[in-house]
């Protein structure tokens, strides 16, 4: 874990000309929720899996990542009204028990350099979790989902659309992400990756290792650890 201060904070600040969040799992406790609802959706149409599964094969992707697995799989095309009815239950689960992250808001407000947020879910989602959040106007304008690149995570694409649109050279960018893909597509960008293990999947399945194994330059488990570094 992090413990640094004084000079030594100030430093690595000015090591980074831009801070990329992940969304999910990292602003807004929402995996759990998230893959909670997926694995829910598939057992419902025929393919059983519990939420460690979920966890292990989906965390960190997108929406397409799960419907490809299920045709893949299932051997056939989707059932109608599938991803309607995915969606709805999420959005319910969200309006119910979403929460931000500890010490999100605190963070942000102390930063001295640019942020901005780079997803694997779409920007209706991210916008629908970061208003329930209350993190909506900290992250208005400063959004990138997946749905404006050609690939999602785990490759670059939506980092290097951050720090171009943010004119941060990608060895000035430190990207906060708590999945196996987002470390993977931020190192693949050339970005300073910390992994973030404070959600509350970690206590459902422990992915800390998998984050080191994918290349994450240090770990973190609170959004005081990362502000010890970065503000000042």
């Amino acid at each position: 874990m992090i413990s640094t201060h004084g000079a030594s904070c100030m430093r690595l600040a000015r090591a980074f000309d831009l801070v990329i969040f992940d969304c999910d799992g990292v602003l807004v406790d929402s995996e759990t929720i998230a893959c909670a609802t997926v694995a829910s959706v598939l057992t419902r149409h025929g393919m059983p899996c519990d939420l460690p599964e979920v966890l292990t094969l989906f965390l960190g992707r997108s929406a397409k990542d799960v419907t490809e697995h299920y045709v893949q799989m299932a051997h056939r095309p989707l059932p109608l009204g599938f991803v309607q009815g995915w969606r709805a239950q999420l959005l319910e689960a969200f309006a119910r028990e979403l929460k931000p992250i500890d010490g999100v808001r605190e963070l942000v407000e102390a930063l001295e350099i640019p942020y901005c947020l780079a997803s694997s879910s779409d920007e209706e989602r991210i916008e629908l979790a970061l208003r329930k959040t209350g993190l909506w106007d900290l992250f208005e304008g400063r959004i990138f989902s997946t749905t404006m690149v050609a690939n999602g995570k785990p490759a670059p694409d939506v980092f290097l659309l951050a720090a171009s649109r943010g004119g941060a050279a990608p060895g000035r960018c430190l990207v906060i992400e708590d999945s196996v893909s987002g470390i993977l597509a931020a190192k693949a960008a050339g970005m300073t990756a910390y992994g973030f293990n404070g959600g509350s999947h970690f206590s459902v399945l422990d992915q800390t290792q998998a984050l080191v194994e994918a290349g994450a330059d240090r770990i973190v488990g609170s959004m005081k650890e990362i502000q010890s570094e970065l503000a000042s």
